[in-house]
């Protein structure tokens, strides 16, 4: 990367309009820490990407979240904004930058997917905290995707994963209980690849797909 140049991508602290402007957009907090920043890290993804780095990223935009006692009240929400707000700023980014002379953008061209490895218990322990759930939620935007719609649900009782009519994203009792699989497999269709190559033996989502 040095010897190409490319290490000039990331060099979030340069004094240039270029890099200015992107300290500007995502508002990358000064300092050694801010390189290292949700903020940063979102930038980092978006010049990797459209700099012809690399076409997968993986990013960490929160941390902090395993609260099982009364701190994830005060710590909970004002990391994960911070985190869905540098997501935000690069799909901005994304939309806003051309994708090379064909008319469309950049998001136009790539997939987000927003996870965590756990999701939080919806009932308060006995230590008024939240544990560790199996039911958890993921977000997608980009290329091939029909946003502005919650697919599935959790139940009243419980708060376990309810099967879903993937055609509607609606709760069905004939339907499927949705995993991590069925939204790979949707992306792989959207890519083109229809076969059950990596034996996911699940299909896509077809109410996710634009």
């Amino acid at each position: 990367m040095a010897f190409g140049g490319l290490d000039g991508l990331f060099d979030f602290f340069r004094q240039d309009p270029a890099m200015e402007a992107i300290r500007g957009h995502y508002a990358i907090p000064a300092g050694a820490a801010g390189l290292s920043s949700p903020e940063a890290q979102a930038a980092m993804a978006a010049q990797a990407i459209k700099g012809g780095v690399s076409r997968a990223v993986s990013i960490q935009v929160a941390s902090g979240l395993d609260t099982h006692f009364q701190e994830w009240a005060t710590d909970q929400g004002p990391r994960q904004q911070r985190g869905f707000d540098a997501v935000a700023r690069l799909i901005e980014d994304l939309a806003a930058s051309p994708y090379r002379d064909t008319g469309d953008s950049w998001l136009d061209h790539t997939v987000i997917v927003g996870f965590s490895e756990f999701s939080r218990t919806a009932l308060l322990n006995a230590r008024e905290g939240r544990d560790h759930s199996l039911t958890n939620a993921c977000f997608v935007a980009g290329a091939g995707i029909r946003g502005g719609q919650a697919i599935g649900q959790s139940s009243d009782l419980g708060m376990e994963p309810m099967q879903v009519d993937l055609t509607t994203g609606l709760p069905s009792p004939g339907g499927e209980i949705i995993k991590p699989e069925h939204v790979i497999q949707t992306l792989l269709h959207n890519a083109g690849y229809t076969d059950d190559f990596a034996d996911l033996r699940v299909g896509p989502i077809p109410i996710l797909r634009r």
